[in-house]
């Protein structure tokens, strides 16, 4: 795998930054933010984006790094550039990694992301904190979907992500009984 450098990583913040920017406006309007005064021959005009326009912003964000990430790999800002998300082993990210590498966002985003930059300069896989809490790396992907560095896992390799171990434990014979348990709990339960 060839992991992604700051550079290529800033300019797929910087498209995703964009699309942030363009829903913010549309966020802003969409709640009753547009203004538009006139005094003294001077005309102005604007958008001012209240708190819940801002925190549904935010939260459609973050949504947005998530599931584009756990489902897809990439932001539209990583496929243009050309990079992808994978785990330590070249695998696809699932959603419990994409949301601990992007709620770390916030830590690694301090001083206009100097932390993470920081972070990925001085890991040997190229990783942010919030990549290094997921077990996650940034990669290259030059040829299109799939990447080089991306392998679908096999039904026989599916694993579950948790915090203490990249390793999941999690098995079919696990999924079955607690379907079983479930549906014990369900015809148990009055209605």
């Amino acid at each position: 795998m060839e992991y992604a450098g700051v550079a290529h990583r800033f300019v797929a913040l910087l498209i995703d930054g964009v699309l942030f920017f363009a829903l913010g406006l549309f966020m802003g309007l969409a709640t009753g933010g547009g203004y538009s005064t006139r005094s003294a021959g001077a005309h102005e005009f604007g958008i001012q984006a209240g708190t819940r326009a801002t925190l549904a912003t935010l939260l459609l964000f973050f949504a947005y790094y998530v599931v584009s990430e756990g489902v897809f790999g990439q932001t539209l800002g990583k496929r243009v550039v050309g990079l992808r998300v994978v785990d330590e082993e070249g695998y696809q990210i699932g959603l419990g990694a994409a949301v601990v590498r992007n709620l770390l966002r916030l830590v690694d985003g301090l001083f206009f992301y100097i932390v993470a930059a920081l972070s990925v300069w001085f890991s040997p896989k190229g990783q942010r904190l919030g990549d290094r809490a997921a077990h996650t790396c940034v990669v290259r992907d030059r040829r299109g979907y799939p990447a080089p560095g991306w392998k679908p896992r096999e039904a026989s390799e599916t694993r579950t992500w948790t915090a203490t171990t990249h390793e999941g434990s999690y098995t079919q014979d696990d999924f079955m009984a607690d379907l079983a348990r479930a549906k014990r709990w369900s015809d148990s339960s009055p209605e």
